[in-house]
C-alpha cells in the first residue's frame, strides 16, 4: 500500500500506510487530527515534526502495535483517548514537553513503564493513566493545576509517587496496590475522597503540616499502614477514611481535630484497637466522644501520652 497523507490547513487529517514507522519530520502541520492514525495495525513508531503543538482525540485508536512515539521538542498537548488502549506503547519521547493530558489519554497502556513530566504540564484529565499496570513511578510537577478523577487508578505496578501540586484528585491512586512511597507538597490542604483507597503496600506516610482535611475513604483498605502522625492543622477526617486499615496501630491526634466522619477508623470491633495518641486530658475526652458518635469506638481507643492535670500541678 502506498503511503497516503492528508494535510489541510496545517492539520494532519489522515495517515494511511502499511509501514511500521511513520516518519513525519519533514511534513508541515501543527496538529494531528482526530483519529488521524486510526486502525493502523502495523504501525510501531511515529516521529512527529517540530512545531506540532497538539494531538487530537483518538488519534491512535486501534494502533495495537504502536510501541514508540517521538514528540517534538516544543510544547504539546494530547486530547481525550489519544493513545487509549495502545497496549504495546512503551516509550513516549520528549514527554517532558507535554502541557496537557486529556481524559483517558493513556488509558490501558499496559506496557508504559515511565513518563517523565516537565514543568510545563498544566492539566491531567480523568482516568488519563488508569490501567497503566507497568508504570513504576510518577513525579508530578508543581505547575500542575488541574487533575482529573482516578487519573492513575489501577496502576498496579506503581511503587513511588512524588506529588508537588497543591491539590490532588478523587480516587487518584485508587487500587495502586504496589505503591510504597509518597511525597506530598508542603502546601497540600486536602487529601480527596478515595485518593489512596486500596493502596495495600503503603506502610508509613509523612503528611504535610499544611494538611487540613482527610477525605472520605481516603486510605480505606490500606492494610499495611502502621503509624500516622497528623499535623496541627487537621480539622476533619472523613467517613471511613481509615476503615479496613488492619495493620494500623497508632495515630497521633492534634488539638485541631474537630470532626470525625462515620466509621472514620472503621466500624464494629477490632481485637487490637488503634491507639489514638493525645497530649491532654481535655483532648482525650473530646476525641473519645467523637469516636462514640462516629461509630469507631470499637476499633480505636484514645491514649493520653502527655501529662495529666495533677502531674502538671
Amino acid at each position: 500500500m502506498k503511503t497516503k497523507i492528508k494535510i489541510k490547513k496545517f492539520q494532519l487529517l489522515r495517515y494511511n500506510s502499511n509501514q511500521t514507522i511513520a516518519d513525519l519530520r519533514a511534513e508541515k502541520f501543527v496538529a494531528a487530527g482526530k483519529r488521524a492514525f486510526a486502525r493502523q495495525k502495523l504501525l510501531e513508531e511515529v516521529l512527529f515534526p517540530e512545531g506540532m503543538t497538539a494531538i487530537k482525540a483518538e488519534a491512535f485508536r486501534g494502533c495495537l502495535a504502536l510501541r514508540n512515539v517521538s514528540l517534538p521538542e516544543t510544547s504539546v498537548g494530547v486530547s481525550a483517548s489519544t493513545f487509549a488502549n495502545c497496549a504495546a506503547l512503551e516509550v513516549v519521547e520528549n514527554a517532558e514537553r507535554l502541557t496537557a493530558v486529556g481524559p483517558r489519554a493513556f488509558f490501558g497502556c499496559r506496557a508504559l513503564k515511565a513518563l517523565p513530566f516537565g514543568k510545563s504540564l498544566r492539566r491531567i484529565g480523568e482516568h488519563a493513566f488508569e490501567g497503566c499496570v507497568t508504570l513504576e513511578s510518577v513525579d508530578l510537577p508543581g505547575s500542575l493545576g488541574q487533575i482529573g478523577e482516578a487519573a492513575f487508578a489501577g496502576c498496579t505496578g506503581l511503587k513511588r509517587a512524588t506529588l508537588s501540586p497543591s491539590t490532588l484528585a478523587k480516587a487518584m491512586f485508587k487500587g495502586c496496590c504496589s505503591l510504597e512511597t509518597l511525597t506530598f507538597s508542603e502546601s497540600l490542604r486536602e487529601i480527596p475522597c478515595s485518593a489512596f483507597r486500596g493502596c495495600t503496600s503503603l506502610r508509613e506516610i509523612q503528611l504535610p503540616a499544611s494538611l487540613g482535611v482527610i477525605g472520605a475513604r481516603a486510605f480505606l483498605g490500606c492494610t499495611a499502614l502502621e503509624r500516622l502522625e497528623l499535623g496541627d492543622r487537621v480539622e476533619k477526617i472523613g467517613r471511613h477514611a481509615f476503615s479496613g486499615c488492619s495493620g494500623l496501630c497508632e495515630v497521633k491526634i492534634p488539638r485541631s481535630l474537630k470532626r470525625l466522619g462515620h466509621g472514620a477508623f472503621g466500624t464494629g470491633k477490632r481485637a487490637e484497637k488503634i491507639r489514638l495518641l493525645v497530649e491532654s486530658e481535655y483532648l482525650q475526652k473530646r476525641i473519645s466522644r467523637l469516636l462514640r458518635l462516629c461509630g469507631s469506638a470499637g476499633c480505636a481507643e484514645v491514649v493520653l501520652i502527655g501529662k495529666t492535670i495533677e502531674e502538671r500541678k
